[in-house]
């Protein structure tokens, strides 16, 4: 079994605590720039359908022209919109986001989520790597919700060992992102986790039942009439398709028609989906870091942040020193499209490659030669 020097793994984690701090130089750097000159990023949309609830525009802010005539209020977006397409229990979320000028909210948001994602994922040994995470940069350049969610399901599969209900009602928040939770309930059932089920459904309806008092049922008939947007969108290939991180973007953007590119997207899902079920049935090790891999290669609608899911399994795989080689390939792929926000990188998006490369890491053995072997690191 090939030995990894420790001054190897020295550096590696030398390396972890570096870009760890310079994404959260880069945070600060972004909130600067966002005090000085607001720009037209993620978290414009936010802070925008904030704005239209707590000043009585409730029904706007699923109405495209009107959302997007709040946010051109603080910086003109040059091409296309930057809609609202979250459900009401998430809107509940960042409403009082609106309450602070936009580059404080911005600041704020990335503050607590940031402390949520540190505790929850970055505990102890872990927090350099659980930092260094490419998709960590992703979401302190536009405020996205990836920090969130990222926790919301690893707490939930880490609490779950323990307490199955409270894991499953943590895994229930998930409702705030429905596409992130396409794989849980497959997951739950394989593992005849019925008590984790009863605490998901029952955290989910509170959720929707709490957003249903607070905004009404006006909120819900809004979210709805979003949907056919996006999907006539993608239909029509309105997003360029290297932004978004599934199979399905990526098989369009090598010029694939759209028919065969979901029938193949519908074949890697089903495939991600039994390996789970399988993991989740008989109990593996691996049944959690399996169930967060697959989650990115289940929906065709998701991108480059919501790929900090892909920090679970590459931690379980750093806790347990094996495969140690495919952690800097994982994080080339996570990194890549990143590239593209700023058109240094013209490819395909490869969050795709990652998450099957951790799905391959998890399913082989630990014994096998050279680069298909596992990396002992001394102690």
């Amino acid at each position: 079994m090939p030995i990894i020097p420790i001054n190897a793994f020295r550096f590696v984690r030398a390396a972890a605590v570096g870009f760890s701090i310079l994404f959260v130089i880069i945070a600060f750097w972004a909130t600067w720039i966002l005090f000085t000159k607001p720009l037209a990023i993620d978290f414009l949309s936010y802070w925008a359908a904030s704005r239209l609830v707590l000043t009585g525009q409730l029904a706007s802010v699923y109405t495209l022209e009107a959302h997007h005539a709040a946010e051109e209020l603080i910086a003109p977006i040059k091409d296309g919109w930057l809609p609202f397409a979250y459900p009401p229990p998430f809107l509940l979320v960042v409403t009082p986001v609106g309450l602070a000028p936009f580059w404080l909210a911005f600041f704020l948001w990335l503050a607590v989520s940031t402390t949520i994602y540190a505790a929850v994922v970055g505990r102890g040994s872990s927090l350099p790597y659980a930092m260094a995470h490419p998709s960590v940069l992703a979401n302190f350049l536009i405020a996205q919700n990836g920090l969130l969610t990222t926790s919301i399901l690893a707490g939930g599969l880490r609490t779950l060992e323990r307490r199955p209900f409270a894991g499953g009602a943590i895994l229930g928040l998930l409702v705030i992102k429905p596409q992130l939770a396409l794989v849980i309930p497959f997951a739950m059932i394989a593992g005849r986790q019925w008590t984790a089920i009863a605490g998901g459904v029952l955290s989910a309806a509170i959720a929707l039942s709490i957003a249903l008092l607070a905004l009404g049922w006006g909120a819900y008939e809004g979210f709805f009439s979003m949907l056919p947007v996006f999907t006539t969108g993608m239909a029509n290939s309105q997003w360029p398709w290297n932004e978004l991180a599934s199979v399905f973007a990526s098989l369009r953007f090598l010029g694939m028609p759209q028919a065969p590119a979901l029938a193949i997207q519908a074949i890697v899902a089903l495939a991600a989906v039994a390996m789970v079920c399988r993991a989740w049935w008989l109990g593996l090790e691996t049944r959690a870091p399996l169930l967060a891999t697959a989650t990115l290669l289940v929906p065709p609608y998701l991108f480059t942040y919501d790929a900090l899911l892909l920090v679970i399994p590459m931690l379980w795989l750093i806790e347990r020193q094996r495969h140690l080689w495919v952690i800097p390939v994982a994080w080339l792929f996570c990194f890549l499209p990143i590239a593209t926000y700023f058109d240094y990188y013209p490819g395909p998006n490869t969050i795709p490659l990652a998450a099957m490369l951790c799905i391959w890491a998890l399913h082989a053995p630990a014994g096998q030669a050279f680069l298909l072997s596992a990396a002992k690191i001394p102690t």
